[in-house]
């Protein structure tokens, strides 16, 4: 399981967490606005959108990370990860511009896999060979603590670690 932490997030990456939990609350909340009415009134769906958007800011984020060593390549490593990634959610540019080669996307998360998180996967040479992994998973939690960071980091690192020899 990651190790859950406190990291701080750049600007940019503030930016893309919170532009995505937006859009998946207000999606969620449209979904719950349409249900009590009885032909999936407009207003409904649009009310509820609203009121997801505006409920998103009410969150913080929290971050799960973890390392692990995987006895491959890294280029191999690198591109199980963007696969990973691209399974699991959508790959993103690096928010930051950093070039490190690292590896981000906003994957499914939480419960039900209805929120987003932003997750970071940086891939450095082994110290006996093969390569070493840090994993990061950020989400944006409510009162209703769900594990959003932990279980991505969770999910990945079963994933790189299954494409392991």
């Amino acid at each position: 399981m990651g190790a859950k932490g406190e990291h701080e997030l750049t600007e940019q990456e503030a930016a893309v967490l919170l532009a995505a939990t937006k859009d998946a609350l207000a999606k969620a909340g449209s979904m719950g606005g349409s249900l009590g009415a009885p032909f999936g009134s407009l207003g409904a769906e649009r009310g509820g959108a609203a009121g997801g958007r505006f409920a998103a800011r009410f969150t913080r984020p929290r971050t799960s990370a973890a390392v692990l060593e995987v006895g491959q390549d890294v280029e191999v490593v690198r591109e199980g990860a963007r696969r990973a990634i691209a399974e699991q959610g959508a790959l993103i540019d690096d928010p930051n511009g950093a070039g490190d080669g690292a590896v981000w996307g906003v994957v499914r998360s939480g419960a039900l896999d209805m929120v987003p998180a932003l997750v970071r996967v940086a891939v450095e040479p082994g110290v006996g060979g093969g390569a070493r992994v840090h994993l990061r998973a950020t989400g944006r939690e409510g009162l209703i603590k769900q594990r959003i960071g932990g279980k991505a980091v969770d999910r990945l690192r079963a994933a790189i670690e299954g494409g392991a020899p």
